[in-house]
């Protein structure tokens, strides 16, 4: 099987305002981010919002607890049906 490496981008921004940038590194520093990464979620998220998907870096969506325990239900409901057979 033949790889494709992967290549990035670089994209420079310019005339950035200070309040925008200090608002950005305020973020990056409270996430434990580099400015960089910070900047690169923040177009992630945008993006994935204008196409009304989830972004890469966002968490995913609230699970229910029943929800999560629904296939281990299904499994014990099976095994008492089992179990009664034999009986």
């Amino acid at each position: 099987m033949k790889s494709v490496a992967r290549t990035t981008s670089t994209l420079t921004l310019k005339n950035v305002s200070p309040h925008l940038h200090r608002v950005l590194k305020a973020q990056a520093l409270r996430h434990k981010r580099s400015l960089n990464q910070e900047a690169i979620l923040c177009l992630e998220r945008a993006v994935a919002l204008d196409a009304g998907r989830p972004s890469l870096g966002s968490p995913p969506p609230p699970v229910s607890v029943g929800a999560i325990l629904q296939p281990w239900n299904n499994r014990a409901e099976m095994l008492e049906g089992f179990l009664d057979r034999d009986s």
